[in-house]
């Protein structure tokens, strides 16, 4: 085996940066090396191109937010398939799974049908999505279509000035919408809410929750409390919205969430709207909270 370059056959082990083009875009990876002692240029056999062919690959998915060859490959075994029976479990080719587990990229919609069938969170979110794409701004939303968006980092403030269980975090939610629609005539997020047992609860809030937790933006606490593992995303907000939110804060810490909670129970919104109905909108005119 001899140098290309200057024909010397001494080569020793380094790790060495590549940097290839992959789809008119370069990408730089590191990969262990034979390198010539004399020129000290990289030794790329066909084993060699293999492993770099991959590592580019992906390196630009990384770099492009779809799955890695490795992160399919988990999918597959976690759900205990054959690269037989994962192509039959997405409806495409054997030889799709076989590309796509080494170097072969996928494209943005096959990458989101392959996390769409194989991952909760991902599945989840693809649900909520289509389920409020059929619902219009109106009084029983705030006048404002929903954003998951901003309901998330709605979420993720409430648990942080907070970190209560999603019992009071449901009626924290309910105030800040309810009491910005009262100020301003739009809700901050868009949620619909309905009367559970336990008060006034954001419509899908169990499956909204768990999707925030398996994407790890929160972490569930054994006593069903909350932590933020991301920070929230105040610029989203304008000064109004997040002066809102900070008010319900405030008075959940200084009155408790427990008092609240109590209180939730005697809006007429709550009283007034039949089990599995949404509550309208129009009853954030009575609300009992800015009389505390």
């Amino acid at each position: 085996m001899n140098c290309l370059k200057c024909g010397c056959n001494k080569f020793f082990n380094q790790q060495v940066r590549f940097r290839p083009e992959v789809k008119e875009q370069v990408v730089e990876v590191i990969l262990q090396s034979k390198v010539c002692e004399n020129c000290k240029t990289p030794l790329v056999d066909a084993q060699q191109m293999n492993i770099l062919r991959r590592a580019a690959a992906d390196k630009y998915r990384e770099l492009n937010q779809l799955l890695t060859s490795s992160q399919i490959i988990d999918y597959r075994e976690n759900l205990g398939m054959s690269q037989a029976a994962f192509a039959r479990y997405l409806s495409v080719g054997e030889a799709s799974i076989k590309r796509w587990e080494t170097y072969y990229i996928q494209d943005a919609s096959q990458d989101e049908h392959i996390r769409i069938k194989c991952d909760e969170a991902c599945a989840e979110t693809n649900f909520l999505d289509v389920y409020w794409k059929r619902h219009k701004e109106d009084a029983f939303s705030g006048n404002r279509k929903f954003n998951l968006q901003i309901f998330k980092n709605v979420a993720l403030y409430l648990v942080k000035q907070t970190r209560e269980s999603i019992i009071y975090l449901n009626k924290l939610h309910f105030y800040t919408d309810f009491l910005h629609f009262k100020k301003y005539g739009t809700s901050i997020t868009g949620a619909r809410y309905t009367p559970l047992k336990y008060g006034p609860c954001p419509d899908q809030y169990r499956t909204i929750y768990s999707s925030f937790v398996n994407r790890r933006y929160l972490k569930e606490n054994e006593n069903h409390s909350y932590e933020v593992l991301i920070a929230p995303d105040l610029t989203i907000f304008d000064d109004c919205e997040q002066e809102t939110l900070q008010y319900v804060c405030d008075l959940a810490i200084s009155k408790g969430v427990k008092e609240l909670y109590n209180l939730s129970h005697e809006e007429k919104g709550y009283v007034n709207t039949a089990e599995c109905a949404f509550i309208d909108y129009k009853f954030a005119e009575d609300l009992l909270i800015t009389k505390i």
